[in-house]
Parts: C-alpha cells; sequence; structure tokens
C-alpha cells in the first residue's frame, strides 16, 4: 500500500464522515464483505458529486479513483488528490488510459473504486455498464464487490447544489467470483452483464432501468 499522504487520507475520511452522517444521515451495509486485504475493485452505480466521497467513506480501506487532469490545475487540489489517491487522467486519453491507471494502484493491494455506467446518471436510474470495470479486474486478478449507492441523487441532484437531505446510504454486495484466463470479448460481456445485475438487485425498485417497449 501507498504509504504516502495517508495521515491527510484519514483526516479527511475522519471529517467527510462526519459530515455525510450528520447532513446526510450516511448508513452503511455489508461493509464485511470488503476483502480486508488485497486487490479490490469496489464498483458500484454512480447519480451524483457525492458518490465518490461516499464510497470512500463506507468502504473500511483506502479507496483510490480516477479524476480528470484539469482539476489538478488547482493549487490546493494539486497538492490534496494526490494525498487522498486520487489518479489524475488526461482528457481524450480512452479507456486504454484508465485501465492503466487503475492496474498501477491494483498492483499496490490497493482498493479501487469505480463507477461502470462511465458518468452520471441524468435519468434517475441506473444506466447499461461498460466493460472497463471487468477488464481490469480479469486483467488483474481483483476481487469485484457491487455496491450500490442510494438517496445522493437526492441530496446532490445532477445539474443542481446539494440538498441537507437525509436517507444516504450504501450497500456492499457478494463479491464476484471471475472465470480464470485472457479477458476475451465474450467474458468480458458475460462479467459486464453479472456486474450490472448485482449492483442493480442491491437498489430499490424506483432505480431499476424501465424495460423499453
Amino acid at each position: 500500500m501507498y504509504e504516502y499522504g495517508l495521515g491527510v487520507y484519514k483526516v479527511c475520511k475522519v471529517i467527510a464522515r462526519f459530515l455525510l452522517q450528520v447532513l446526510f444521515g450516511l448508513k452503511v451495509e455489508g461493509a464485511e464483505k470488503i476483502p480486508k486485504e488485497g486487490p479490490v475493485i469496489l464498483a458500484s452505480n454512480h447519480m451524483s458529486f457525492l458518490d465518490p466521497v461516499v464510497m470512500g467513506v463506507a468502504c473500511p480501506r483506502v479507496v483510490s479513483y480516477m479524476s480528470r487532469d484539469d482539476v489538478f490545475n488547482y493549487p490546493i487540489l494539486r497538492w490534496l488528490l494526490p494525498r487522498l489517491y486520487v489518479i489524475p487522467v488526461s482528457r481524450g486519453s480512452g479507456d486504454l488510459g484508465a485501465i492503466k491507471a487503475a492496474i498501477r494502484v491494483l498492483k499496490n493491494g490497493m482498493a479501487f473504486g469505480i463507477f461502470p455506467e462511465g458518468r452520471r446518471s441524468r435519468t434517475g436510474f441506473i444506466e447499461p455498464f461498460k466493460t472497463g470495470a471487468a477488464a481490469i479486474a480479469l486483467r488483474t486478478g481483483a476481487v469485484i464487490v457491487p455496491a450500490a449507492i442510494i438517496g445522493s441523487d437526492k441530496a446532490w441532484p445532477v445539474g443542481k447544489g446539494p440538498r441537507l437531505r437525509r436517507g444516504v446510504r450504501v450497500v456492499f454486495g457478494d463479491p464476484l467470483v471471475l472465470p480464470p484466463g485472457k479477458p476475451d470479448h465474450q467474458t468480458l460481456e458475460e462479467v459486464t452483464h453479472r456486474l450490472e445485475a448485482a449492483v442493480t438487485a442491491l437498489l430499490p425498485p424506483e432505480y431499476h432501468r424501465k424495460p423499453t417497449v
């Protein structure tokens, strides 16, 4: 595990947990299902700016995320984000750049958070998953733990500012057992569908995607 910045991470996590509990009533279920050590991918739905902070607080381990490199242009964030294990990713680098960044983190035995939808949902429902999380897991041997973030879309809706809405919670599911072998297209699709189904099962019905007619 990286030791650089661990003290700053712990302090920020304590502050973030206090604020999330006081302002949004954060609750966590199933955190004991996360392996205590070794590379692990936390894969969740994504509906709010709050989600990376919520996931980082909910997970008992250090969690690394990726972020656009332009946010590192601000002096305070340029100092803080590396100490929070945020990885800068250049715009236009595509999935390949994201996968390489994640692999470096996982090889250090850390937890890596990812939102397989690829962006915050604008519909209020879970959106189709991309194959990036499956590709990273199959290439690194990392365990995937599905997770559902519930209520963050009410606390900080897309395109709006934060609201004092309680009821934010995180539910972790059982780790997925992945097939051995190279990540061919069929395997990537199968693992991605399994992951999407696992996350969807953790969400209340109002977040489920409506079937097309």
